[in-house]
């Protein structure tokens, strides 16, 4: 599946950060179906790790909140910091409205509770792209910005 409009024949990465090995998989393979390429990390630091190698920054993040060293709220505040934009989709089964609360105002576009649905997630990603896609859009690249 694409679902960048400026560029259709380009398949589009999702990262998947989850500490437990069935959801990550599960989450991959589901990904894998719909056409999209998923890479899977089993913490925030290894995913932190990718970022500084040759490998491309994902169009969206799949992300759980609680995991042992690095909690997603954490990573999400550490990609920020960074000033690493990719549109992040939190995976949890944490139902509570303020660890929600918590998410949405550290960034996320999206909070979806485990288990989630097949269409669901899919609906989830193609939101979180083509919203970050439209916004990449309206946004002048550096030093082109027109004055009046």
């Amino acid at each position: 599946m694409t679902l960048d409009s400026t560029n259709p024949a380009r398949q589009i990465a999702v990262a998947i950060v989850d500490d437990e090995t069935l959801v990550r998989v599960s989450l991959r393979r589901l990904c894998n179906a719909f056409g999209l390429s998923a890479t899977a990390y089993g913490s925030g630091r290894e995913f932190l790790d990718s970022l500084e190698s040759d490998q491309p920054q994902p169009d969206c993040l799949l992300l759980d909140i609680q995991m042992p060293e690095m909690t997603g709220l954490e990573l999400q505040r550490h990609l920020t910091s960074r000033g690493v934009r990719v549109p992040t989709i939190v995976v949890t089964a944490d139902d509570a409205p303020e660890a929600r609360a918590r998410c949405m105002a550290a960034g996320a576009v999206d909070y979806l509770r485990k288990p989630i649905g097949a269409d669901e997630l899919l609906a989830a990603i193609e939101r979180a792209v083509c919203d970050a896609n439209r916004r990449q859009s309206l946004t002048p690249p550096r030093g082109e910005v027109e004055t009046r």
